[in-house]
């Protein structure tokens, strides 16, 4: 591999195989990689460089040049196997490395590995759903721990149309934080104190879970259930 890319993605299980077409889709370059003959001609018709070799094995690795790309996604369903890989990325210097994780335990083990950023897909969908029930809300909400949740919806609220986040002052009456507003495909980030809400803004706000049902109802009174 001569020019480096920016991603690798290997296994290509669901979770591998979404994370890679997101980022393919997103114009970034990445790399797939399963020891699965079948998942890789798949992958070859959609990804410009697809290995099929067995990442458990640190030469096959080093030879495929993964030292150079920046950051490794690993979705590797098997946490013996997905260990041994994680192992070898740290082995052989990859610093960013993102890996999947079956359960809590697979998740520690990965964490006493020096692997910093680890994702339990089936918990955190788990999590997310869960919010959404008790507050009977169906917009998008993604728990971050420690009692916080981003929550991503729509301005549909004429009561906070043309006012400023510094007048909203949502920091003091809801102890949130807008990050985000997307506006007819651009992106505004961060915004500014003097950034005003229009009528189908996409807005994500961080806020403490016991907030979520008053900033969505500031949002969009119809996502509330008022019963």
């Amino acid at each position: 591999m001569s020019q480096k890319k920016n991603y690798c993605v290997i296994g290509l299980g669901r979770f591998g195989y979404q994370v890679a077409t997101k980022l393919n889709e997103g114009g970034k370059d990445v790399i797939v990689i399963d020891k699965n003959e079948e998942k890789i001609e798949k992958a070859s018709k959609i990804f410009d460089i697809a290995f099929k070799a067995d990442a458990t094995d640190i030469n096959s690795l080093v030879e495929i040049g993964i030292q150079n790309v920046r950051t490794v996604i690993v979705g590797v369903t098997s946490i013996e196997e997905s260990i041994m890989v994680c192992a070898n990325l740290r082995e052989i210097g990859v610093k960013d490395i993102i890996a999947k994780a079956n359960n809590d335990i697979h998740k520690r083990v990965l964490k006493t590995m020096g692997i910093a950023r680890i994702v339990v897909p089936d918990i955190e969908i788990a999590n997310r759903i869960a919010v959404q029930a008790l507050y009977n809300i169906g917009i998008d909400i993604f728990s971050i721990g420690d009692g916080f949740s981003w929550v991503k919806g729509v301005v549909n609220n004429e009561a906070v149309v043309n006012k400023t986040l510094e007048k909203l002052d949502l920091r003091v009456k809801y102890d949130a934080t807008v990050i985000m507003v997307q506006r007819s495909g651009k992106t505004i980030f961060p915004p500014a104190k003097d950034t005003s809400l229009m009528i189908g803004d996409v807005v994500t706000i961080m806020c403490r879970n016991e907030k979520i049902k008053s900033v969505v109802k500031l949002l969009n009174v119809e996502d509330i259930d008022n019963d």
